[in-house]
């Protein structure tokens, strides 16, 4: 029991210990080197494999070609050169015969020779040495030769291939070929050995492959030199950076500006100063939200305190009180509602269900809903709308509560008539909300859509705020302008 609870606790570690090494971060400058040593050892390994097959190939490609004609010629000579018949030497042969023989053998060799860089020798089919001879040829390498035999003789070389093969002796390579040398008298064990030298085409390859391989390492050498400067050249910035995003975090949004030679970094440090100063902004208008939502909350709390001590202490008429602090209530629950409502609107996209909305029909809706309050103010809603549908894929519930709160706005301060468009132009659907009343101060006009700036008979200033989160989210603009009577809010939205 013992030892099974042993083996769970090292296998335990073991695994914490490898998926701690999994999870190890390369720096930049490990992962820069790494790269650079990768690349060089790739493309300098596939230069010196290229180079060696093509050696390889080219050796012997030039072999074959100097031994098929080296072949070709003896092959030619078998049929108009006279025979070779070596005579019956048994000890008595005039001197004569035995030079015609050998004559006749070195002419074929010489013969061979002379047509291509080949060198020649014959055998017969016991790997015997039969020409040249340590006595008739003093200018032939009768060692190397000898070396040769020795090579084709241990290999069981098939002397009647057609194929030419490649041996290697002691301390040289050749490529050979063999051809059968055959006699008017049907004598057919005599092979002409064609040779071609290899050794120093390979030992410049060898010396070529060396000084590769010394450039190679001298690349690596300078890579790790590029590596380190290049590195600190790219972690330098980034560190930096690094730096101004943790003040970021900690909430110092003091634009920082660097002074990076590199496009991408450049436009890096760009972002994060508009970032920085977003967030700045946000943080600001979120001190301003705060404050201006106690003091909104705090207004309609304080008058329904008022009125309910009144009322205890009999200060006061109780239903007077009663009306007062229940209108103060329906305007707090507003309140609580619309700040409930955009304190989430930044993330509503989210939840946004999209159909396709005829906008003329919404718009319509939600002048049916505020009529019976038109009619009581005296004020009447004009319609102009396109004869044919105005479809726009949006939130329906949302895009409403945006509509509702434009005309809310505008029966607020219109006099007599609201006047609500819906139409198509070249490129954009544009909806219109206007009415006849005294206008927004020009002073006023940039912070209407501000949250909680209220301007003359406003409300509570979240309204027109909310307006415009919804357009924006919907990838639409509003803009307000004093029109040629009151305020005027278009709206517009991409087709």
């Amino acid at each position: 029991m013992k030892n099974g609870n042993d083996k769970n606790i090292i296998g335990k570690i073991k695994s914490k210990f490898k998926l701690k090494f999994s999870k190890k971060n390369i720096s930049i400058k490990t992962r820069i080197l790494l790269s650079i040593l990768c690349l060089i050892i790739i493309v300098f390994m596939i230069i010196l494999v290229s180079f060696n097959v093509f050696l390889d190939t080219y050796i012997k490609t030039t072999a074959n070609e100097e031994l098929t004609k080296s072949t070709e010629t003896v092959e030619h000579m078998d049929s108009n050169f006279r025979p070779i018949k070596p005579p019956q030497d048994d000890g008595k042969l005039p001197p004569k015969v035995l030079s015609n023989f050998m004559r006749n053998v070195q002419d074929k060799v010489r013969m061979a020779e002379t047509q291509s860089d080949a060198d020649a020798m014959v055998v017969d089919s016991k790997y015997n040495l039969i020409f040249p001879t340590r006595e008739n040829d003093f200018l032939k390498n009768v060692d190397e030769m000898e070396l040769i035999r020795e090579c084709i003789q241990n290999e069981k070389l098939d002397l009647n291939s057609d194929e030419n093969t490649r041996i290697s002796t002691r301390n040289k390579d050749y490529y050979i070929s063999t051809v059968k040398i055959t006699s008017i008298y049907g004598e057919q064990d005599k092979y002409l050995v064609l040779f071609i030298d290899i050794s120093k085409t390979l030992n410049l390859a060898q010396k070529i492959n060396i000084v590769l391989i010394s450039v190679m390492c001298f690349a690596g050498i300078l890579a790790i030199f590029t590596a380190v400067i290049l590195s600190e050249k790219i972690a330098k910035p980034i560190k930096e950076l690094c730096e101004f995003a943790k003040k970021m975090g900690q909430g110092d949004f003091k634009r920082t500006y660097f002074d990076f030679s590199d496009k991408e970094l450049v436009e890096l440090s760009n972002v994060m100063n508009k970032s920085a100063e977003y967030l700045d902004k946000y943080d600001n208008e979120q001190k301003i939200f705060f404050q201006n939502a106690s003091h909104e909350l705090r207004t309609p709390l304080m008058s329904i305190k008022g009125y309910a001590e009144a009322i205890k202490y009999n200060v006061i008429d109780s239903k007077y009180a009663s009306d007062i602090i229940l209108e103060e209530s329906d305007r707090l629950s507003d309140m609580v509602e619309d700040l409930l409502y955009i304190s989430k609107i930044d993330n509503i996209t989210k939840d946004f269900e999209l159909v396709e909305c005829d906008l003329r029909e919404v718009l319509s809706n939600c002048g049916a809903r505020q009529n019976v309050r038109a009619i009581n103010k005296g004020i009447k809603f004009i319609y102009e709308f396109d004869e044919k549908m105005v479809l726009f894929e949006c939130d329906e519930k949302n895009i409403s509560k945006a509509f509702m709160n434009l005309i809310e706005n505008a029966l607020r301060y219109a006099k007599s008539e609201i006047k609500i468009v819906c139409k198509h132009n070249q490129k954009n659907i544009v909806v219109i909300v206007e009415d006849d009343g005294i206008g927004i101060k020009k002073e006023d006009l940039p912070h209407v859509f501000e949250r909680f700036y209220k301007g003359v008979g406003g409300n509570h200033g979240i309204g027109l705020s909310i307006v415009k989160s919804i357009i924006n989210k919907h990838g639409g603009r509003i803009y307000v302008e004093n029109g040629k009577k009151g305020a005027k809010f278009t709206i517009l939205f991409k087709l």
